[in-house]
Formats: structure tokens, C-alpha cells, sequence
């Protein structure tokens, strides 16, 4: 049986489209101490890649307010789709509050979990990887 590696240092990556949100996001990591521990970069997730084997993706996409356009949502959430497909032993945590989320994204989530964000309902979509631990250990 595996162990946990708790003296392991993580790489942690945070990327968003918009250079405010990520100037935002380096903000709230500065004043939780957390700055340097944090790679931040300006990319779409349709040019997300990566070559390491297990991972962890957390993602909260513009959903309610932030993003009216509904066939923009619809397009950012197939693209996602199909930037993670190829992630097998990854898992992937989506928050939305976009009911038609799986169908958009192209894929049903191992699990949903309900939340509220304030008087917004939104869904927790859990897609659980199948973790390869006898190779890179991201």
C-alpha cells in the first residue's frame, strides 16, 4: 500500500485568460502567504498540456455574471472537455452553476456534488482519474 508523501513539494499552477484575473488571483495568493509557492500564467485552457503523468485540476470557470454569453460558456466548456480528455490519471474538479455543464463539456461526471456560491446554486462536477503511481508522481 502507497503512502502519503507529505515532505513532497507540489507544483502548483494557476492560469486564466484574463491577465486581471490572474493579477487578482497573485493578490489573494500574496496576502495568504502562499506567492511563491504558486507558477501563475496567462493561457486559454485550450493551450493547456502538460506530460506529467497524475495530477489534480481545479477549476472555476466564469459561470452566472461574469460570463453572459451563453455559446461562449457553451465553447469555453468544450474546450476545456477536450484539453482534459486525454488526462486519464488525472482528476478534475469543476465548479459551475451551468445545469448543462456535461453535455457541453462532453462527458458525465464520476460524481456531482450540490453548493451554493451566496443564493447561486452551483455543481461540484468530480471526474476521478485513475492515478499511475509506479510512473511520475505529479
Amino acid at each position: 500500500m502507497d503512502q502519503a508523501d507529505f515532505d513532497r513539494e507540489l507544483d502548483i499552477q494557476a492560469s486564466d485568460i484574463n491577465g486581471d484575473m490572474i493579477d487578482m488571483a497573485k493578490l489573494n495568493a500574496q496576502q495568504a502567504g502562499l506567492l511563491h509557492s504558486i507558477q501563475f500564467k496567462q493561457l486559454a485552457v485550450k493551450d493547456f498540456s502538460t506530460t506529467k503523468e497524475n495530477g489534480v485540476i481545479v477549476a472555476n470557470p466564469p459561470y452566472g455574471k461574469r460570463l453572459n454569453d451563453q455559446a461562449m460558456v457553451r465553447q469555453l466548456y468544450a474546450e476545456m472537455g477536450q484539453a482534459f480528455a486525454p488526462l486519464t490519471t488525472w482528476s478534475k474538479y469543476i465548479l459551475t452553476s451551468d445545469m448543462g455543464f456535461e453535455k457541453a463539456y462532453g462527458s458525465k461526471a464520476t460524481k456531482r456534488r450540490k453548493l451554493y456560491n451566496g443564493t447561486i446554486r452551483t455543481d461540484l462536477f468530480q471526474y476521478w482519474g485513475k492515478p499511475n503511481w509506479h510512473h511520475d508522481r505529479a
